[in-house]
């Protein structure tokens, strides 16, 4: 059914319209977005009053969460998980997957490719695979399990995209190692976009990865060379490349507030990607989950291995679209745009990111606390939380 989304302020987020209408029709496009928008006849019409109306939000780096886990050979348990993320604003979101060892890798990206490119009833349309290494360095692995990291093979990575059903959207390199180039190569023609990280690539480095077709840059300032002012690593030679978008983890555990507004500052919202790197207790009173043959466990806002090893993140998205905003890192458009366009741009989907005519009615309402009051995929209502329940 074609419907209506009428008195919200509307973030599209490149404009603001102070009151309007977002009008979508039966296939679950924008059709109009404006002041004084009319649906068609017969249209369901959802009064949005004192909300903020914003295109829906794109995980591109998630784990799981709600205490469920996308790294797992169980594509019901995905399902399960797109269907609670969009109670915190997520309409799309690529399952990032890392394993204890190759063969289970490849019963990991087989189910998660089995549901991707498509959206469960009432949940998150789940866009494909985020594949966080095998190709990475061991001495910048973090919590990846050792077993897992392996030197550069284009043909394992062949075998994963072929488990997968061709379904690996995004995957991490370190462009370092022995082989990359070749493998970054073989991503690039896979249509694989190629991000640098767990590397100790040098700026140089880097900077030659970036020049040959890498564009992403998994989680910054972790698991990679630090910055030092004579060796400036690889998110420096990030923000010297201009068609490199980074992700930012903007939990307050990763990264500190103050590093948060410089990497905004330098690169411009238009090329961060706000992510969650999201393990499965996030959301929940969940305390220990297994990270490869590891217990992992969450402590308040962190979750971390025995050594102090930081495990992901317990932070929901639109908690960290705040952050951006309470910290002064952004405005909210600004990060919106950071957890909603810049993410669709780096997967190249056209028709999501935006609310403007032509686009997804993908949408998000947020109320004055910036907490979600409801959610659409496809210009179904999927989550209403308590009065715009009725």
């Amino acid at each position: 059914m074609s419907g209506a989304i009428r008195g919200a302020r509307i973030l599209t987020p490149e404009d603001t319209i102070e009151t309007g209408t977002v009008v979508f029709d039966d296939a679950g496009q924008i059709t109009d977005a404006r002041p004084g928008a009319e649906p068609r006849p017969g249209a369901d019409i959802m009064d949005a009053a004192g909300l903020t109306l914003v295109p829906g939000f794109i995980d591109l780096h998630v784990h799981g969460g709600g205490g469920f886990s996308l790294a797992t050979k169980d594509s019901s348990e995905i399902e399960s998980y797109a269907r609670w993320v969009i109670s915190r604003g997520v309409t799309g979101f690529l399952a990032t997957v890392f394993a204890s060892d190759f063969g289970e890798a490849l019963a990991f990206v087989g189910a998660a490719g089995y549901v991707s490119d498509w959206q469960p009833e009432g949940g998150a349309t789940i866009l494909g695979v985020n594949l966080e290494g095998p190709f990475v360095n061991p001495r910048r692995r973090g919590a990846l399990p050792k077993a897992w990291v392996r030197a550069p093979s284009p043909m394992e990575l062949a075998a994963l995209s072929k488990a997968s059903d061709g379904s690996i959207k995004l995957m991490t390199l370190a462009p370092e190692l022995p082989g990359a180039q070749e493998l970054q190569q073989s991503a690039l023609e896979d249509w694989i976009t190629v991000a640098v990280g767990h590397t100790d690539a040098t700026y140089e480095e880097a900077r030659r990865a970036f020049g040959a077709g890498a564009s992403h840059v998994t989680h910054a300032y972790n698991g990679m060379r630090p910055f030092h002012h004579r060796d400036p690593g690889p998110v420096l030679a990030a923000l010297d490349s201009p068609q490199v978008t980074l992700e930012v983890i903007a939990d307050g555990v990763h990264l500190h507030p103050a590093t948060v507004r410089a990497i905004v500052r330098a690169a411009g919202p238009e090329r961060v990607a706000l992510v969650t790197d999201g393990v499965p207790p996030a959301g929940t009173a969940q305390e220990g989950f297994r990270v490869g043959d590891e217990e992992a466990t969450l402590a308040g806002d962190r979750v971390l291995l025995g050594d102090g090893t930081i495990a992901g993140g317990a932070a929901t998205m639109v908690r960290i679209v705040r952050n951006m905003v309470e910290w002064g890192a952004a405005s909210l458009s600004e990060a919106v745009r950071m957890a909603s366009t810049v993410p669709a741009c780096v997967l190249r989907l056209e028709k999501k990111g935006r609310i403007a005519p032509g686009f997804d009615a993908d949408l998000v309402a947020l109320d004055s606390d910036l907490d979600v009051a409801m959610t659409w995929v496809a210009g179904r209502l999927v989550f209403a939380r308590g009065q715009h329940s009725n």
